[in-house]
């Protein structure tokens, strides 16, 4: 039985390093390589986000709603940022990225470092499991899009 979401990897350059799909890519997901600074993170998965808003426009019918939107993820594993890309414009889903503290001390069950680790991962879990929800159901609920889209927007 084929599952609900697929979750694909790839390492190759200029593509979309995780994309997690089912008809279209609902999520592209970019790795931060150590060697690149953020902002080339944030570069490429605009670019991503911008292909296959493209590539998916292209496979729907005409007179389908083209009010469309894709979410990116831009990662260093520490730092999670969160885009919404609609044509036109990019959106982020706040200022400062969710941020993943590990320490050694972490391991410790004990420690507060473990309490701060466990509380980022959560955060971050959280953020990635509600744009999958929004973009599951959105389309049963054409005019949660453009409620959708115009909430990022306004933290601007």
């Amino acid at each position: 039985m084929r599952p609900e979401y697929e979750i694909i990897g790839d390492e190759s350059c200029g593509r979309v390093d995780y994309a997690i799909k089912e008809a279209e890519n609902l999520i592209c997901v970019t790795e931060d390589k150590v060697q690149r600074s953020v902002l080339e993170g944030f570069a490429q998965n605009i670019k991503q986000l911008e292909s296959s808003y493209e590539t998916n426009k292209r496979k729907r019918k005409r007179d389908e709603d083209d009010f469309d939107y894709l979410y990116g993820i831009v990662t260093s594993a520490r730092d999670w940022h969160f885009l919404l890309y609609s044509p036109g414009e990019i959106s982020q889903a706040s200022e400062l990225p969710f941020t993943i503290e590990f320490s050694k001390k972490a391991l410790d069950k004990e420690s507060e470092e473990y309490q701060t680790l466990r509380k980022g991962v959560k955060k971050v879990l959280e953020a990635i499991v509600g744009l999958i929800k929004d973009r599951a159901c959105s389309d049963e609920e054409p005019d949660r899009k453009r409620a959708k889209i115009e909430g990022y927007r306004s933290k601007k």
